[in-house]
């Protein structure tokens, strides 16, 4: 005769799990799973779990790898953000879209100004349209130098 409990009590004994084991059971799935999960997000690296929106400021580039009278484009969360050096101790950031079409700015460093590529609107360091059909400034940004890194604040 056969002395092996039953699981489900199919042998007709009427006997199987009880509701205390089956909690048991339940408790002990969902303890292991917290473990690993836990153990996932504490390995895995931190900006992916950080809301760009919510941080105080972005990341631009280290000073020594910014050039003067060069630019940069850099997304914070769904905004692009234009950050120009225009000498070595000045920094702007404008908003890096038109308020006009949305088409992405350029920097042209030669002539020192932002120009849209779709409309042809031309701006100069501080946002303000100089030529074009636009009437609208950009959008500007705190800069800021930390550790020898730069840094784009809130508006």
């Amino acid at each position: 005769m056969d002395t092996t409990p039953s699981v489900n009590g199919a042998d007709g004994s009427g006997k199987g799990l009880g509701f205390n084991e089956l909690l048991l059971g339940a408790v002990i799935v969902f303890i292991v799973f917290g473990i690993a999960l836990s153990a996932t997000l504490y390995v895995l690296p931190g900006e992916h779990l950080e809301i760009p929106e919510a941080q105080p400021a972005v990341r631009v580039a280290r000073e020594a790898d910014f050039p003067v009278a060069s630019s940069r484009m850099v997304r914070w969360g769904d905004r692009a953000i234009l950050v120009i050096r225009s000498t070595p101790d000045r920094f702007v950031a404008v908003q890096g879209t038109a308020p006009s079409d949305g088409c992405l700015l350029r920097w042209e460093e030669e002539a020192l100004r932002i120009v849209s590529p779709c409309s042809y609107v031309v701006y100069d360091l501080a946002g303000r349209p100089v030529t074009g059909l636009s009437t609208r400034p950009l959008q500007g940004f705190p800069v800021f130098l930390r550790d020898g890194v730069v840094y784009v604040g809130r508006a």
